[in-house]
């Protein structure tokens, strides 16, 4: 694999990650008000969080930012160990 494309996946996952941390942060600022920038939050995070919803559909709606957070860390540990060109080494 070209070091390129794992870089690009490997960013966009910590993007994915910051933008959680960036939702609960700005949830425990404004509180229930809705506000553009919340919703920006939201209309990012919220695909991940159906895709966690899916994986582990027993999971209370409480913990499903968390359980995204170790899911998006797990998949981007695991691709940088596997696919990353000195894992050979």
């Amino acid at each position: 694999m070209d070091i390129v494309f794992i870089q690009m996946a490997n960013y966009t996952l910590s993007f994915m990650m910051w933008m959680i941390v960036g939702r609960g942060f700005l949830a425990l600022i404004i509180g229930n008000r809705q506000s553009t920038m919340l919703l920006a939050f939201v209309k990012v995070t919220e695909p991940m969080y159906s895709v966690t919803r899916k994986i582990l559909p027993f999971a209370r709606e409480r913990w499903v930012p968390a359980l995204s957070f170790f899911l998006l860390a797990a998949v981007r540990l695991a691709m940088v160990l596997v696919l990353h060109p000195a894992a050979g080494r």
